[in-house]
């Protein structure tokens, strides 16, 4: 097992790695917006799946990569717009999903993104 480089974001405020591959499978932890950049729902569904796009091109890959995506919401109101963002941002790509409505998340983001996806090689360390 390895653990990925996420040297474009922020360190993580508890005890884990942001990613670890083992094999050929990279396993990201749950991916927060970054709220500076504004609150509502939109942007923090675009910033989250930004900070996710650039771990997975650490290695070299892209969201066409993910073969798993777990995401939880702060609200299942807010399911609608999810799926239309998520639609638009995954284009043709389609992987395994699951929608978790959780009410409140850490520090007030209203969306936390976990993913699995395949990493044919590993990243630079």
């Amino acid at each position: 097992m390895n653990s990925w480089p996420t040297p474009r974001l922020p360190a993580p405020v508890g005890h884990y790695v942001p990613a670890m591959q083992t094999g050929h499978l990279l396993y990201l932890s749950g991916v927060l917006p970054d709220l500076a950049r504004g609150d509502d729902f939109a942007t923090q569904f675009g910033t989250c799946f930004d900070r996710i796009e650039a771990i997975l091109a650490e290695g070299g890959l892209g969201l066409n990569s993910i073969v798993q995506c777990t995401v939880y919401l702060s609200d299942i109101g807010l399911w609608d717009e999810f799926n239309q963002l998520y639609r638009r941002r995954l284009d043709q790509h389609r992987c395994a999903r699951t929608v978790v409505p959780v009410g409140p998340l850490h520090f007030g983001a209203q969306i936390e993104v976990q993913v699995v996806a395949e990493a044919t090689r590993s990243a630079a360390a």
